[in-house]
Formats: C-alpha cells, structure tokens, sequence
C-alpha cells in the first residue's frame, strides 16, 4: 500500500511498527473502507443464497398451481438453503392485517390496492367473471331475474367481495345472497351444484364452461391483479429482494 500511494504509513524499528503521521490521518479513512467492504462482502454472499434466517410468506387462498408456489419455493430452497421459509394461507383480509401487524413479511395475494406502508410487485392480471349453473342459462337473460336467483357471497373485506360488489353496483343488480365461500374450488363446486350465482377466476371459469358445468353471465367481469405485497421498509431486505426477483423470472 505504501508503494501504491507513494507515502509511509509506518516507522518501523527492530521491536516494534508505529503510524507516521500520514498513517494517522488515514486510519480513519482505512477503518470505514474496511466496514464498506464488509458490508459489501454480505450483500453478495446474500445474493449468492446465503441468506439466514426465517421468512414468512402469506399465500391467498387460491389454487396453489396457478400461483407457481412449488415453483417459488423450489428457486427459493435452491439458492437459500440456510433461510427457513414459513407458508401461512389465509383469506385476504387476514393477509393484509398480519401484514401490517408483522405477523408475515410478505404475502402472494389478490390486490388492486395496497395497505398503507406497503409495495406492490405486480405478478400477473386477473380477470373475474360471473357465472351460472347451466341448468339456469334461460333465467339469467334479465337483470330483474338475475336479482331474483340467489347468489354466493364472497368474505366480507376480501378483494373479491370488492370485485363482486363493483360488478352488482354497475349492474344496477341487489342480489339475494344465499351461502357464504371464499375458496374458489368451493365456488366453482356450488355454482356446478346449482347453489348460486358466483364470481370466478375466468381461466378456472373457462375450463368448467367447455366441461358443461356453468355458464357466463353475460360479459359481466371485474380486472385485479395477482402480487406481491411486502412493507416499504423492508424492501432492500435481502430476503425479500431474492423473493422478488424469483417471482420476476417465474412470471417474466
């Protein structure tokens, strides 16, 4: 180093090595380069999954194929086999309040909108539409009629409810509500079964069409998105960072 700079930093005598006086006025300077590269060193070691620790990750209630999580945890497993990762699935409502009370630290979940002090990584759009039993594709031509036919109602504060009740206002429709579900196999299966007019995923919905199982009703939809959502705060995390760029490669 002292060839390098072209100074002395040191005295050196038979018994001991001492700071010149430009050594002096440069330790300082050497000791926060060494903790700069420090934090460096464990910025890539991280990236290179050796990330420790326990991460919590809140799953809507969907079907777990379309959301790729096999795939997710497979990326995330790979490249962090020191990180614990802890899956909690749980209705939308809850997902955004565990959010906020820390209780997880991220979570896969339906949202147009995020809660306060949260970021959004969009994975995907999603498209929503209503649907029938097929033995009722002659009663749902009127909107008086469809008024009249009872309906599944959605969890109350989910992102589906606030899709489903976008639609009714827009429609002009105040249905009868009959059973309440919130997983979208059990709608599918109550809607088939001829319980009720329910609100569906549309590639779920277009594969039960081409089975024979239900009918749209109408054009009538609603658009969302699938994401992320993760706090502000902890969105240089590394742990979560590593989260986010699986999620990019796995839905490009």
């Amino acid at each position: 180093m002292e060839e390098e700079l072209g100074l002395q930093l040191f005295d050196r005598t038979k018994s001991s090595v001492a700071l010149t006086q430009s050594g002096q006025e440069l330790l300082v300077r050497a000791e926060k380069a060494l903790e700069a590269f420090g934090d460096f060193l464990h910025a890539a070691k991280a990236l290179h999954g050796q990330i420790e620790g326990n991460l919590r990750i809140g799953v809507v209630m969907l079907d777990p194929a379309m959301l790729r999580i096999g795939t997710l945890l497979e990326i995330l497993v790979r490249q962090c086999p020191a990180l614990s990762i802890d899956l909690q699935v749980g209705r939308t409502p809850w997902l955004r309040t565990a959010l906020q009370a820390s209780e997880i630290d991220a979570a896969i979940m339906v949202a147009r909108t995020v809660p306060k002090g949260t970021g959004m990584l969009v994975l995907a759009p999603l498209k929503f539409r209503v649907v029938a039993p097929s033995a009722w594709e002659a009663r749902i031509s009127s909107t008086a009629e469809l008024a009249r036919l009872p309906w599944i109602r959605m969890t109350p504060h989910s992102a589906h409810e606030e899709l489903l009740n976008e639609i009714l206002a827009r429609a002009g429709i105040a249905p009868v509500a009959s059973v309440l579900a919130d997983h979208e196999l059990m709608i599918r299966e109550l809607v088939t079964a001829g319980v009720g007019i329910g609100l569906l995923r549309e590639d779920l919905a277009l594969a039960a069409q081409s089975g024979g199982e239900l009918v749209f009703v109408g054009d009538h939809g609603a658009n969302t998105n699938l994401a992320l959502i993760y706090p502000e705060e902890r969105e240089n995390d590394p742990a979560i960072r590593t989260v986010c760029e699986a999620l990019r490669t796995l839905w490009r």
